[in-house]
């Protein structure tokens, strides 16, 4: 194990409004003059505050200050860009905040470019900053190129690249209050050991017990409260996500084309699809690549796959989701499981459309176990549900009256349920291939 003795003191730059305390307050600029800290300082290390008995760190306006400066290079550093920053941050350690409240984040446009507020209580988890700051961060990058529409930054990219710069740093990125106090100069001590752990370590004895979420699971928003155990396996397949993409050739400059993409888009898809098209030309490949990730890392291999029939058993009810359904308005809605050309044909297409996007998630995770012979089978399931819906939302919603000549929403629907029967009697076909053979044996006379 090895000892690091840090000292704070000179690692703190100040401007000259930074320099003097207001009373309990002090504003203090970071060394790259972007980030403006300003919050009541701790006049002294405490032993026996609530940070030594819980996961807790009190903000300091100076610690705080090199902390962002230090997740910014590390930031930098990941995805190859130089530190070029057009928009201030203004920070406020708030008492009034409750303790481990999340960051509020706060971009207000300007005729200059854009600057950025976070307010912060006093009492936070590091995890918590961390993800609050590189939201921050990636949000001021990529605004930089920004008219008056601020980039949305999805959730799987900032927890994915904060896990990822946390379990791959050398250094804390975070600074905690110093332990001690000899002779005026703050110390902290902390312990290393001498060879650097695996940065997926965690993340890897997670998904080997967990299902990791699908490529579209991770764009969905998440459920407030979160459970833990959800948010757990998110935060494992997000950091998975980003740094399997990192590795791709030239991920390092494609993802930051797809932050420079950001505020021209309405959605986070369009903009990796645009600056991932050499890679994923559809989301489809994208998710295909993602479920290969996910089997190489996690080492499963085709000997823990289904058997055949159990996997057609899966798969036929995965076509068959559970829903509730009504014979008429007055009668009680009951369980059922109807076919996915039913779906199509009857229901009305918002209702649907909810119901088709599971079943497309469902057959990702069927493929997972499901036998070699099969996966191209469940692809092409997937893939004729997937071309329908992206096909049906650009023509509307709109159906054909009986007796009027049919619209092009009809033609889908059509043409949807031709593929699937034509992908039924396949399936058909292949599950009488393998039914268990007949008992032959003579039964003995009577």
């Amino acid at each position: 194990m090895k000892t690091i003795a840090i000292m704070l003191g000179s690692l703190i730059a100040f401007s000259g409004i930074g320099a003097a305390l207001d009373g309990p307050v002090r504003t203090v600029r970071s060394s790259t003059d972007q980030f403006v800290v300003r919050g009541p300082t701790i006049a002294q290390v405490r032993t026996n505050s609530p940070s030594s008995e819980s996961a807790l760190i009190e903000l300091d306006p100076s610690i705080l200050a090199v902390s962002c400066e230090r997740l910014k290079q590390a930031l930098l550093r990941e995805l190859g860009l130089v530190d070029f920053w057009r928009g201030r941050i203004y920070l406020e350690i708030s008492p009034a905040l409750s303790t481990n409240q999340a960051p509020i984040i706060v971009a207000k446009p300007f005729l200059d470019g854009w600057q950025y507020q976070m307010e912060l209580p006093r009492w936070i988890e590091k995890p918590k900053l961390v993800r609050g700051l590189i939201q921050l961060l990636l949000m001021e990058i990529a605004n930089r190129s920004a008219g008056l529409r601020s980039a949305e930054i999805p959730l799987w990219l900032s927890e994915g690249l904060s896990q990822h710069l946390v379990h791959s740093s050398e250094v804390d990125l975070v600074l905690a209050q110093p332990q001690w106090n000899f002779n005026r100069v703050n110390i902290s001590w902390q312990a290393r050991q001498s060879v650097r752990q695996d940065p997926l370590k965690e993340v890897r004895e997670r998904l080997q017990s967990h299902a990791a979420l699908t490529f579209a699971k991770l764009g969905d928003a998440l459920p407030d409260p979160v459970p833990e155990e959800t948010w757990k396996t998110f935060q494992a397949s997000a950091q998975l996500f980003v740094s399997r993409l990192l590795l791709l050739p030239g991920g390092r400059a494609t993802l930051a084309e797809m932050l420079n993409e950001l505020p021209f888009y309405l959605n986070w898809q369009s903009a990796f699809l645009n600056a991932y098209r050499a890679q994923f030309p559809r989301l489809l490949d994208a998710e295909k690549w993602w479920a290969v990730v996910l089997v190489q890392f996690t080492g499963q291999d085709p000997t823990q796959a289904w058997s055949t029939p159990v996997a057609l058993e899966k798969l036929n009810e995965t076509l068959h989701p559970s829903v509730l359904v009504s014979a008429t308005r007055k009668d009680l809605p009951q369980r059922a499981r109807p076919g996915i050309q039913q779906i199509i044909s009857d229901w009305e297409y918002l209702r649907q459309r909810i119901v088709l996007k599971g079943v497309t998630s469902q057959l990702l995770v069927v493929r997972f176990k499901t036998p070699p012979e099969l996966t191209s089978l469940v692809d092409d399931y997937r893939a004729t549900i997937e071309n329908y819906l992206n096909k049906r939302d650009q023509v509307g919603l709109a159906r054909s009256l009986p007796g009027l000549p049919p619209t092009r929403a009809d033609l889908l629907v059509r043409d949807a349920a031709k593929k699937l029967n034509e992908l039924d009697q396949k399936r058909a076909s292949i599950s009488a291939t393998n039914a268990p053979p007949a008992n032959t044996l003579a039964r003995p006379a009577k």
